[in-house]
């Protein structure tokens, strides 16, 4: 399964919006199957955006599906960066001109780079 960063995105936003602490067992995402939901769920707890209590293999340590309830300190910062539509639809438009596929890492800098431009400072 592909990485989809405006599902990404658009959890982020669940979350950062979500009032109280408490667990979505399958945020509520139109447009998204819940298999496609929760596979994202644990991409961003893996990234460390997403703090989730970890469901975990019987026969593994291996992460098999998270229970999300809010946002750490790089989730908040991460999505506050691409709540601007601009910003992230200039994000978009790179996403798409590398044919579809970035490493969240340079996207992450893109996100910075493009939220200090849109409150006047040269990145």
């Amino acid at each position: 399964m592909n990485r989809d960063f405006d599902l990404v995105r658009k959890l982020l936003i669940f979350f950062r919006d979500k009032e109280g602490p408490e667990p979505v067992k399958v945020p509520p995402i139109e447009g998204y199957s819940e298999t496609n939901i929760k596979y994202h769920c644990v991409l961003l707890y893996d990234a460390e955006m997403l703090r989730c209590e970890p469901v975990t293999s019987n026969t593994s340590d291996r992460v098999i599906e998270v229970l999300p309830f809010e946002l750490t300190w790089d989730g908040h910062e991460f999505a506050d960066k691409i709540l601007n539509e601009t910003v992230w639809n200039r994000i978009r438009e790179k996403i798409a001109a590398s044919g579809g596929a970035l490493a969240f890492s340079v996207i992450r800098q893109l996100a910075t780079k493009y939220s200090l431009e849109s409150v006047g400072f040269e990145a």
